[in-house]
């Protein structure tokens, strides 16, 4: 019997029934305390019949429909009406944990819940507490014993962390949430919970069931029922065929009956049935995979439901804007050009052309996440503004949004493009929050509460501007650590200054705001920078979100060829080249000039909320509506000139193609030597000077160096002082080799004593950072005391410097430490052999008595410069480097620590600096 046969039998066996409503007063007599609206009691309805037939299922609901309580109903009548207590386990993002708990509490609060959560000891306090009850009971008991919950909530991570301790139970119900997580079934999460989990019944629940190809569908559907649907692979194989056998559904598109049964429920827009002629082959895979959806998945999409009268919710508006380039971002974005693209000549490899793209992108979004471009003094001030065309129409749109009383979520994909937009709400005394991936889970929290009750002071992290507007007005995030599980209604505005490759991403971050308890329509604007990669990024998205939901999933190269991240070089070539020669043919010196133009489409675009229809925009901009109608969607083929019905590549379209190929070429032959990306390039012109005169130029500060160098080393003998700092480093050991996207190269933040390192490796060399002033005189308590109870070399060391006038800010002292012992076993390395161990002290501060408090503040400039020199010596030496958290202040006595991790990421991280933040636990 081969697969489709298999799985088709399958389908049919465990076939739905007529779904019985759920009996009246049902969820409060389970002990529910939600009033479940229509769609959620049907949905409950199926999730029940489902476990009662014994099948494992995918509730796939869009976001915000609720597929939390819906869940929780279904524990509380497990645990109420089959008298079944448990136990059950809920694992879910680190994220959205405060929110299961605190709806467990809410809605279900006879369900007795524990959180397995926080750091090695809070968990083994929990561990202790549930195996002291177990190990007093009898042998004969402890198949099935009576625990003092019935609900363990836990997160990922801790999941295949604590597996052996987890995994010792017989869960009567597993619960995913965010499962997209297990899309790939090579991943050490879904091979944890598979093999060493006992997991009989299994619900997933996700938004996004599909968000590349249909073996990520294979996969979640082979987690739910293993003996019925083959390893993703093989249910790839089988069912390929069905993804060319829809095509765009010409009405009905998600539509779910308000019932929850039937096929239009299960598979978006199948039910407008197959246009056109297609092989047998095709209709029965189309076929059986349609069944199997009816059986295995439920999903209502919120636009179905509101047809069809089941949901009533604000509407929501979806609005581009394509913001200018102004002039340095012009440069900019043509220097990395110059810089990159002579690699272009001969075959070139597609990661080197991938980083290209990345740099053209941080372009795009502000000239100052490259070194060298902000002007000094680095003051706040409008050039920050002025600087980006995106920024300029964000600030356009924040002080109308600030004055109509509405609320911001700002989705980025770097955590310095944040910082960034952080300096300028600062600048504009904006309230604001803000949640990366540095963020730890209870300022996550905190963040959220504040962020969602009006009224809360404060901030978490010192996020929010000390202005005296305590309520937040935007909310900074990242989109994958900000984008999953969070309620945040409180906002009615959600603008992507950054897109995500993967649209599915960014649709589940704007469901943050466009979801159940919405009271206001919701206005989605996306910034996307004109004429450039960023245009090329959004037309993939509209088709990758196209085929997504035309057919669940497509498993053939095509898709990855048509969406998402681009794999192949000639891809990416026309990536690149896309719009390049538009550079520098609009004139958009004046600032005043463009920002009233661009006044004009912010207005436009704000209109939208309220479904007003747009005006004619000028032609700096071109803004649409991306609700899609149907009926008047076009097929496009897969050149990147082919867009919305038009074939910008051909004769009729103005030969778009071929004038950005002419341009690169003629870029590629301009670059010379290249530039780098300050933009200015090898145009700067300087007064020509003779080789003599360069020459005794150089033979007379040679002289005064060397004479500099002999007095202060004569000094040192006379005191017997050998100096630790280390040098400046070359201009060649300052290159970023990093891949330029934050995510992917990031400081790890545990909790724990930085003097003792967790390595990450046997053998591994580890620096331990701490920050000092110019004084010379050791300081007492906090760090000062650990390093010293560390080593008395560590002390011993700085004073001698600070008698020697070898203290200066900026430098960077590395102390080797003898005589520490083994710094193994679990507390440091997770139970690896210690390697060589450093100090480096960071002379960042300056002393001096006269002054009211002698003591600095955190010098920026001076830990960078320091910084600097300590990866030079970390890449030689192979080691991995270790810091408390650090703040610098930013003013009204709050402290920055984001300004220290910009540093930290730019300086170390960015080259492949293993890097450790260690929060110390006081007792």
């Amino acid at each position: 019997m081969d697969v489709l046969e298999w799985v088709r039998n399958a389908a049919d066996f465990c076939k739905p029934g007529p779904i019985a409503p759920l009996p009246t007063g049902a969820p409060a007599k389970w002990g529910v305390t939600a009033t479940l609206k229509p769609h959620q009691e049907e949905g409950v309805a199926w999730l029940v019949e489902r476990y009662n037939r014994g099948v494992n299922v995918i509730l796939a609901d869009e976001m915000g429909l609720g597929k939390t309580v819906q869940a929780i109903t279904l524990l509380a009548y497990l645990s109420s009406d089959r008298r079944n207590p448990g136990p059950f386990l809920v694992i879910s993002p680190l994220s959205v944990t405060e929110g299961w708990a605190s709806e467990l509490r809410l809605f279900a609060p006879k369900l007795r819940t524990v959180r397995y959560t926080g750091d090695r000891e809070q968990r083994e306090g929990i561990r202790k507490e549930i195996t002291d009850g177990l190990n007093e009971l009898p042998a004969d008991k402890r198949a099935e014993p009576p625990l003092d919950f019935e609900v363990l909530l836990t997160t990922y991570e801790l999941a295949m962390l604590d597996v052996v301790f987890l995994g010792r139970f017989r869960w009567k119900m597993c619960v995913v949430d965010e499962a997209q997580r297990l899309k790939n079934d090579e991943s050490v999460l879904y091979k944890a919970l598979s093999e060493r989990y006992l997991l009989p019944r299994r619900l997933l629940l996700t938004g996004t069931p599909v968000q590349n190809n249909l073996a990520e569908l294979g996969a979640l559907l082979h987690f739910c029922m293993p003996k019925i649907f083959p390893d993703a692979r093989r249910f790839s194989d089988a069912f390929g065929p069905a993804a060319g056998g829809v095509n765009a559904p010409k009405s009905g598109a998600n539509g779910a009956d308000a019932a929850g049964n039937g096929a239009k429920t299960r598979v978006n827009g199948a039910e407008a049935g197959v246009n056109g002629p297609v092989s047998a082959l095709k209709n029965t895979a189309l076929e059986v995979l349609r069944a199997a959806l009816h059986s295995f998945m439920l999903r209502r999409t919120k636009a179905a439901l509101v047809t069809a009268g089941a949901l009533s919710l604000p509407p929501l508006a979806e609005v581009a804007l394509f913001a200018p380039m102004v002039p340095v971002q012009e440069r900019v974005y043509l220097s990395v050009l110059k810089k990159e693209l002579p690699r272009f000549g001969g075959d070139p490899q597609a990661g080197a052309l991938q980083n290209i793209v990345v740099q053209l992108r941080k372009a795009c979004s502000h000239p100052y996440l490259f070194g060298g471009v902000e002007p000094e003094p680095f003051e706040e001030g409008e050039h920050l503004v002025e600087a980006s065309g995106k920024l300029l129409l964000l600030d356009l749109l924040l002080s109308k949004l600030k004055a109509g009383g509405h609320r911001v979520l700002i989705f980025a994909q770097m955590a310095r493009t944040l910082d960034i937009l952080q300096d300028y709400l600062e600048m504009r005394r904006y309230g604001y929050e803000r949640l990366d991936g540095s963020v730890r889970a209870e300022e996550r929290f905190e963040a959220v509460k504040s962020f969602s009750g009006r009224g809360t002071a404060g901030s978490s992290g010192g996020a929010t501007a000390g202005n005296g507007d305590t309520d937040p007005f935007v909310f900074l995030l990242t989109t994958r650590a900000g984008g999953v599980g969070l309620n945040l209604v409180a906002a009615d505005t959600v603008i992507f200054f950054e897109l995500d490759w993967n649209p599915q991403a960014d649709l589940q971050a704007m469901q943050r705001a466009h979801r159940i308890g919405q009271q206001r329509p919701v206005l989605a604007i996306r910034l996307v920078t004109q004429h450039s990669v960023e245009e090329v990024i959004l037309r993939r998205s509209k088709k990758k979100l196209r085929l997504t939901r035309d057919v669940i999933g497509r498993d053939d190269d095509e898709v990855e060829a048509q969406a998402g991240v681009a794999s192949g070089a000639q891809e990416l070539r026309e990536m690149i080249q896309f719009g390049l020669h538009r550079l520098g043919a609009d004139d958009n010196d004046d600032v005043g000039a463009l920002r009233v133009a661009l006044a004009g489409l912010v207005a436009t675009a704000l209109a939208q909320r309220n479904g007003r229809p747009h005006s004619a925009l000028s032609k700096l901009e071109r803004t649409e509506i991306e609700t899609e109608q149907a009926g008047k969607e076009e097929e496009e083929e897969g050149n990147i000139y082919s867009y919305e019905g038009k074939d910008y590549s051909s004769k009729k379209g103005g030969e778009k193609s071929e004038e950005d190929e002419r341009a690169l070429r003629k870029i590629v032959e301009e670059s010379g030597g290249g530039a780098g990306p300050s933009g200015r390039g090898p145009a700067a012109k300087r007064r020509p000077r003779s080789a003599e005169d360069e020459a005794a130029a150089e033979e007379a500060q040679a002289r005064k160096r060397k004479k500099a160098e002999e007095r202060k080393h004569a000094r040192w003998k006379e005191l017997g002082y050998e100096s630790l700092a280390l040098n400046e480093p070359e201009p060649s050991d300052l290159e970023d080799r990093g891949s330029g996207e934050a995510e992917d190269e990031d400081v790890t933040f545990v909790i724990g004593d930085v003097t003792k390192p967790k390595r990450g490796a046997p053998g591994e060399p580890a620096i331990i950072v701490s920050c000092c002033d110019n004084s010379g005189t050791w300081g007492r308590g906090g760090m000062f005391r650990a390093l010293e109870t560390l080593s008395a070399v560590v002390p011993e060391a700085y004073e001698a410097a600070g008698e020697a006038g070898d203290l200066h800010t900026g430098d960077l002292h590395l102390i080797p430490v003898e005589d520490v012992g083994d710094q193994s076993g679990p507390s440091t390395t997770g139970g690896q052999s210690g390697g060589p161990l450093y100090v480096a002290l960071a002379i960042a501060q300056e002393y001096d008595r006269r002054r009211k408090n002698p003591r600095s503040d955190l010098q920026t400039e001076a830990l960078q410069a320091a910084l600097e020199k300590l990866a030079v010596a970390a890449v030689k030496m192979k080691a991995s480097v270790h810091l408390p958290r650090l703040t610098v202040s930013a003013g009204g006595g709050r402290a920055d620590w984001y300004a220290i991790e910009r540093l930290l990421r730019k300086c170390l991280t960015s080259r492949g600096i293993p890097t450790t933040v260690y929060y110390f636990r006081r007792t």
